[in-house]
């Protein structure tokens, strides 16, 4: 018979302890931290499953379109994801990240969870080199600071002496001031290239950061795409593959057609291939006119003549891809994801009208709480406004009469209630050929809109009554402008940013523009360093810095050199520069998505007026 052992008997490894002070105690121990684990892993998995949010969702859909393509040709479309992800809510949004755990915090009673979790707050991120692995724990040496920590291992995460393990981490303060826990963007070189690890060191080395974590913070992306070595090393893409898919987008570009989804359809059909056809490119064509992804009227037989390929095979290439399109990528049966794209313009931005909206139903409401504002904007945030006063009205019909088709039908009538209205002045200047009239009409627009502007606030685009005199001002800068009057344009663009620094309406693109024009390129180039973010408007500086730089000298080096960049951010203004078409004036409203046509045509009207001394 097996006797049970107490609590308070000697243990049985003879080590003189009573069993509870003993081996039950780690049987206890071990109890513990796995009923912890699964606490932590909770609390992991509500974060994921919960996030997004939809008010992150434009955001996370605009962060990724800036960086999958850098990623995705490196670490393949599910590692990617992950990797975007964490980058997401672990470094560009981690104020997110902090805000759950904060609040995870507050509501924890358990001090060594609690514990746990604040050690959680702006997780680490790290390159290292796994130096040995035991017992489901791996010795891991930061490539940078040369820091050893542990990290644990298991199945799903293999990892070998000599890998690289790049990522972020959870530190397990239960464990050790040096464990960490792996997050989903960690991945695994399975080929170590020291010729990229040295360069990686001779980046930080050169760099006046003051840690290797800082160094991190600032070089996430180039990290992830300098250590990328190996990641695909059995599945690298084939030259072949490639250069089609340049061919396909070249062929695009030059009849201003812009389809990320035909690229994308087209890449993942043709990467596992053994030989690419000649027909490729134009089946591929041809599928984009059939599916309605791009706007080409061509029929097989053009496409086939165009290309000078078998109609037969054109077609048996077109075939294939559109069935891989249904089936494999399932495009046809789910909601394709947004794209993103930006809102430019002088009318009241889309959802103006709703936030004025929401404005007025709040003016007056006594509010005392945080959560009591909330439920305020939830309860009002689709109602309509039932005007009050004659000026409420006249502002109702305002934003109306720039949706309508005749935009001044009700031009008298917002006058009559209101004659200080400040868009309808704008309405009427939108109308006035005469320009001494238009420029003394968009005047009383600013004096009106000034009346009623708020300077204190802290953002003052975010008060919406402060919108139409910052809208006055906008207008007045590009009625100057279009006249080549740039000395008068660039004061009242630069008291627009002055007033709102966050720019939520693009005048420093048309700032950027004038100070060209005027010759003084050095503050143009300030401006841009001012409102240039990495990943960001890149197109847009590009040509703005080629075009200043052919200012300074025409033939040299350094104007060929940023002439590519620019052409490389966005390749449709190429053809602009080179016929010198007619820039289009800078349009009342409009969407666009970057590396297309339409912000080709854009980028023309911004660049065009600074190239006049050619």
């Amino acid at each position: 018979m097996i006797n049970a052992i107490g609590r308070n008997d000697l243990c049985q490894c003879e080590s003189g302890k009573k069993y509870k002070k003993c081996c039950g105690a780690d049987d206890s121990t071990k109890l513990m931290m796995e009923e912890q684990n699964k606490v932590l892993q909770g609390l992991l998995q509500e974060f994921f499953e919960n996030h997004p949010r939809p008010s992150q969702q434009k955001e996370l859909v605009k962060w990724k379109d800036k960086v999958e393509n850098l990623l995705v040709p490196l670490y393949g479309e599910d590692k990617s994801n992950g990797i975007i992800g964490d980058l997401f809510f672990f470094s560009e949004r981690v104020d997110v990240w902090n805000a759950f755990i904060e609040q995870k915090i507050t509501k924890e009673e358990r001090t060594q969870i609690r514990q746990v979790l604040g050690s959680w707050l702006n997780p680490l991120f790290m390159a290292g080199e796994v130096l040995s692995v035991s017992n489901y724990r791996a010795q891991v040496r930061d490539l940078l600071s040369e820091e050893i920590t542990e990290i644990e291992v298991n199945e799903s995460f293999p990892v070998e002496v000599g890998n690289i393990a790049t990522g972020f981490y959870l530190p397990d303060v239960r464990i050790g001031n040096h464990f960490m826990m792996v997050l989903n963007s960690l991945t695994v070189a399975v080929e170590v290239n020291q010729d990229s690890v040295r360069k990686l060191q001779e980046m930080y080395q050169s760099s006046e950061t003051a840690s290797a974590q800082e160094f991190y913070s600032q070089n996430m992306l180039a990290v992830y795409q300098i250590l990328s070595s190996g990641i695909l090393s059995t599945e690298q893409v084939s030259s072949a593959v490639l250069e089609t898919v340049e061919e396909l987008e070249n062929f695009l570009i030059a009849h201003d057609l812009k389809s990320d989804e035909l690229i994308e359809a087209f890449f993942h059909y043709a990467e596992p291939l053994a030989m690419i056809p000649k027909e490729a490119v134009a089946g591929a064509i041809q599928f984009a006119i059939d599916h309605q992804l791009v706007k080409l009227d061509w029929d097989i037989e053009q496409t086939a003549q165009h290309f000078a390929v078998d109609t037969d095979r054109l077609t048996l290439f077109k075939n294939e891809l559109g069935s891989f399109y249904h089936a494999a990528m399932g495009l046809e049966d789910t909601e394709k994801e947004a794209v993103y794209a930006f809102e430019v313009g002088t009318d009241p931005k889309g959802n103006e009208l709703q936030n004025w909206q929401l404005y007025m139903h709040l003016k007056n409401a006594t509010i005392t709480s945080e959560n009591e504002l909330k439920r305020q904007m939830e309860y009002y945030h689709s109602k309509s406004y039932e005007p009050k006063t004659k000026a409420e009205t006249a502002q109702l019909l305002a934003y109306s009469a720039h949706t309508n088709t005749d935009r001044t039908s009700q031009l008298e009538q917002i006058q009559q209630l209101d004659p200080k209205n400040t868009d309808a002045f704008l309405l009427a200047a939108e109308v006035e050929m005469n320009k001494p009239v238009k420029e003394q009409l968009l005047q009383q627009a600013i004096a009106s809109g000034k009346e009623r502007f708020e300077p204190e606030m802290d953002v003052a685009w975010l008060y919406v009554p402060n919108r139409p005199y910052l809208r006055s001002l906008f207008l007045l800068g590009n009625f100057y402008w279009e006249q080549a009057r740039f000395e008068e344009a660039f004061p009242i663009y630069y008291e627009v940013l002055r007033l709102n620094p966050g720019d939520h309406q693009g005048v420093r693109y048309l700032a950027v523009s004038a100070l060209i024009a005027l010759g003084r390129l050095e503050e143009a180039e300030s401006l841009i360093r001012h409102y240039e973010e990495e990943l960001s408007d890149n197109a847009f500086y590009a040509w703005f810095r080629w075009s200043i730089e052919r200012q300074k000298g025409m033939l040299s080096q350094t104007v060929q050199t940023l002439y590519v960049e620019a052409i490389d951010q966005n390749p449709y203004v190429k053809k602009h520069v080179e016929k010198w078409n007619t820039a289009l004036p800078y349009p009342k409203s409009a969407v666009i998505t970057p590396r297309s046509p339409e912000e080709a045509g854009l980028i023309w009207t911004f660049l065009a007026p600074t190239l006049d001394n050619r």
